[in-house]
C-alpha cells in the first residue's frame, strides 16, 4: 500500500502538469502528503540450534530517538523548480525535486508543515497543513492461540529441524496477532507499527500473565509475568493496543480435549479408556512421518479415570489439585470470571491503559465440518474405506456425543465468559472469529486447524493439535485488524 501511495502521488503530479491552465500549463499551486516508513519486521531466525527468543518485531530499536518522515510534493501543480519546507515555522530544507525531502522528528505528535513552491519565473505559492507523526505500539500477550502454537516458523522437515521465533514459548510469526500487526502497518502510510510478541503456549491468566511461567518447554528460569514484561518494555510510552488471547487454558481445554481423545464418554461419570483408539493408532499416525512412534505412544497411553473426567476438569480443575477444598491452581470455569477481574485490575494498575485498547479474541467452535455436521469418531468399528477416512479426518477418540458436549457446553460457556469479561471491564471483544471459521472445523475438507497426526508431523509433539493452522491464523488476523480502531 505504501508503494501504491508513492506511485499515486507521482501520477497525480504528472497529470497535473499535463492538464489545465493557460497554454496547457496549470497554475502554480503547492500540495504535499507524507509517509511514515514502515517499522514492522519479523526477526530473522538464527540458523543454529540455539534459537533466538525474539520479542520485538521492529526494524530498529524499540523506542527510537527520532521518527523519520518522508514528505512528497509531487501533487503540486505548475512547473516548480524549488521546494522550500518549514516545520512549525522553522526552515527545514530546500529541494529541487518533489519527493526528496525527509525529516527526523524528535517526538511523536502533531506538527505544522509549510511548503513553498517556486517556478522558474520566481513566482511562489504556499501550502500549510498539520501532519501527525505516530507509531502504534502494540503488544500481543496470552496463550498458545496467541503464540502461534502448531505453526513453527520452520517445521520438522527442515534441515535444522523445528524452529520457532521463541522456542520455549512456541512463538511463531504465523500467529494471528503478528499478522494483524502487519495488516495494521500496511493499512495506513501515515503511521508505523512497533509490535512486541509475548504470548506463550500453555499460558494461563495466573500462570503466565500475572505470575512467572516456565514456558511450554520447561528448560530454564521462569519468564516474568507477561503484563510485567509489557510494563517494562513499554517504559512509560503510550500503548496503543494490547492483543489478548487467554481463557482456554484457564478452563483446562487441553486437558478436556485429552480426556475426550483417550476416554470413552469423557463427560459422563466414571469414564473409561476408548476401546477403539489403540487399534487405530498406526493408521491415525501414518501421516506423522518420523514422529509416528511418538504419535502412537500418545494415542496408546494409559490414563486413570480421574484424568479422563472431562466435566470435572472443565468445571473445577482436576480433583488432585484441590487442597482442603481449595482449587490451588485457580483454574476451571468456576474461577474464570475472577481471573479476568484480576487481569483487568493488573492491566489498569501496571499499564494505565484505556480499557478500550485491550482486544480479547474470541475462541471459535471447531466441532463441525463444511456441511455443519458435528465431527464424529465411531463407537463401532467401520469398514476399511470409511475407517481410513475417519482415522485421517476425524478427531481420534472424540465421538459425536462428546463433540456435541464440547460445542454446547465447553466452547459456548467459554465464549460467554469471555464476552462477559470484555463487557464488564470495558475491553474490545474481537468477535467474528467464530463466523470466519464456519465450514473449516476439525473434520472439514479444508480445516483451519492442526489435526492430531499433523502436529507430530509438523513439530514432533502433541501440542499443536486443535490450534489454528496458517489459514486459521489468517482469520484471526482479519478479525483483530477489523476490530482495531487507531482513533481510540
Amino acid at each position: 500500500m505504501r508503494t501504491r501511495w508513492i506511485l499515486g502521488a507521482v501520477i497525480v503530479g504528472v497529470l497535473a502538469v499535463l492538464s489545465g491552465g493557460c497554454n496547457g500549463e496549470p497554475g502554480l499551486a503547492a500540495s504535499f502528503d507524507y509517509v511514515v516508513p514502515a517499522r514492522f519486521k519479523v526477526p530473522e531466525l538464527q540458523a543454529s540450534a540455539d534459537q533466538g527468543e525474539y520479542e520485538v518485531y521492529a526494524d530498529g530499536p524499540l523506542h527510537p530517538d527520532s521518527w523519520l518522515v518522508r514528505l512528497n510534493a509531487c501533487a503540486s501543480t505548475g512547473l516548480p523548480v524549488k521546494y522550500s519546507w518549514r516545520i512549525d515555522g522553522e526552515s527545514a530544507g530546500v529541494e529541487t525535486v518533489c519527493d526528496a525531502f525527509e525529516y527526523e522528528f524528535l517526538e511523536e505528535g502533531t506538527y505544522s508543515v509549510s511548503l513553498v513552491v517556486e517556478d522558474s519565473n520566481g513566482d511562489e505559492e504556499l501550502h500549510t497543513a498539520n501532519i501527525v507523526v505516530r507509531d502504534l505500539l502494540i503488544f500481543g500477550v496470552g496463550d498458545s492461540y496467541g503464540s502461534g502454537e502448531g505453526n513453527p516458523d520452520v517445521d520438522a522437515s527442515g534441515e535444522g529441524g523445528v524452529q520457532w521465533q521463541h522456542r520455549r514459548c512456541h512463538r511463531s510469526a504465523h500467529s494471528g496477532q503478528v499478522r494483524a500487526a502487519q495488516q495494521i502497518e500496511d493499512a495506513d502510510p501515515h503511521t508505523s507499527v512497533t509490535f512486541v510478541h509475548l504470548a506463550c503456549s500453555g499460558g494461563r491468566i495466573h500462570r503466565a500473565l500475572l505470575e512467572p511461567y516456565l514456558g511450554i518447554e520447561e528448560d530454564g528460569d521462569p519468564f516474568p509475568p507477561q503484563i510485567d514484561r509489557v510494563a517494562e518494555l513499554a517504559d512509560g510510552h503510550e500503548i496503543d493496543a494490547l492483543f489478548v488471547s487467554i481463557g482456554g487454558n484457564d478452563i483446562n481445554f487441553a486437558n478436556v480435549l485429552e480426556a475426550c481423545i483417550l476416554g470413552e464418554v469423557c463427560h459422563e461419570d466414571n469414564p473409561m479408556p476408548d476401546p477403539l483408539l489403540g487399534g487405530a493408532a498406526s493408521l491415525i499416525c501414518s501421516l506423522a512421518g518420523s514422529f509416528s512412534d511418538e504419535c502412537e505412544a500418545y494415542i496408546g497411553s494409559e490414563s486413570d479415570a480421574e484424568s479422563l473426567d472431562a466435566r470435572t476438569i472443565f468445571e473445577v480443575h482436576s480433583k488432585t489439585e484441590d487442597v482442603d477444598g481449595e482449587d490451588i491452581e485457580q483454574d476451571g470455569l468456576d474461577d474464570l470470571p475472577n481471573n479476568y477481574l484480576e487481569l483487568a485490575q493488573k492491566i489498569v494498575g501496571s499499564l494505565g491503559m484505556d480499557p478500550r485498547r485491550v482486544f480479547l479474541t474470541e475462541i471459535p467452535d471447531v466441532t463441525r465440518d463444511e456441511h455443519g455436521q458435528t465431527c464424529a469418531w465411531p463407537t463401532e468399528l467401520p469398514g476399511f474405506s470409511e475407517g481410513l477416512r475417519i482415522a485421517l479426518q476425524e478427531l481420534p477418540g472424540v465421538t459425536q456425543t462428546e463433540m456435541q458436549w464440547a460445542s454446547d457446553h465447553v466452547l459456548t460457556q467459554l465464549r460467554a465468559a469471555m464476552r462477559a469479561a470484555a463487557d464488564e471491564h470495558g475491553w474490545r471483544f474481537v468477535e467474528g472469529v467464530d463466523s470466519r471459521f464456519e465450514g473449516h472445523g476439525y473434520c472439514a475438507a479444508e480445516p483451519w486447524l492442526v489435526r492430531l497426526q499433523n502436529t507430530f508431523q509438523i513439530q514432533g509433539d502433541k501440542n499443536g493439535a486443535l490450534h489454528p493452522n496458517v489459514p486459521g491464523h489468517g482469520a484471526y488476523a482479519d478479525a483483530i485488524a477489523d476490530a482495531f480502531d487507531p482513533t481510540q
